[in-house]
C-alpha cells in the first residue's frame, strides 16, 4: 500500500536529525559543567543524556512537539523553566 503525500511528508518530518547543540536545554547544561552523552535526536520528539563530570549528576532532557521537560538521577524533574533552578542546587557539591 502506498502513501499518500500527507503522510510521506508526515514521516520525512519525523526522520530529521536534531543537534544538541540546537536545543533549547544544551547552553543551560554547559553553563553548569555538564557533558553531552546525547550527541543528535532523530523525529519529532527526542531525548537528551547529560552528567556532570564531578558529581555525576545525570539529567536527561526531553524536546520535541509538546515535550520541553528533563528528569534527573536526583529525582528532580519538570518543564524547562524549571532546569537551571534545580541545577543551581548542585553547583557547590
Amino acid at each position: 500500500m502506498m502513501m499518500s503525500e500527507k503522510e510521506e511528508s508526515f514521516k520525512k518530518a519525523n526522520e530529521v536529525v536534531h543537534q544538541v547543540e540546537d536545543q533549547w536545554h544544551y547552553p543551560i547544561m554547559m553553563k553548569y559543567g555538564y557533558v553531552s552523552d546525547t550527541k543528535e535526536g532523530i523525529g519529532f520528539v527526542r531525548s537528551y543524556n547529560y552528567h556532570h563530570p564531578i558529581t555525576e549528576h545525570k539529567v536527561t532532557c526531553v524536546t520535541g512537539y509538546s515535550a520541553d521537560y528533563f528528569n534527573s538521577s536526583s529525582g528532580g524533574y519538570g518543564l524547562w523553566a524549571k532546569l537551571e533552578p534545580h541545577l543551581k542546587k548542585f553547583q557547590n557539591l
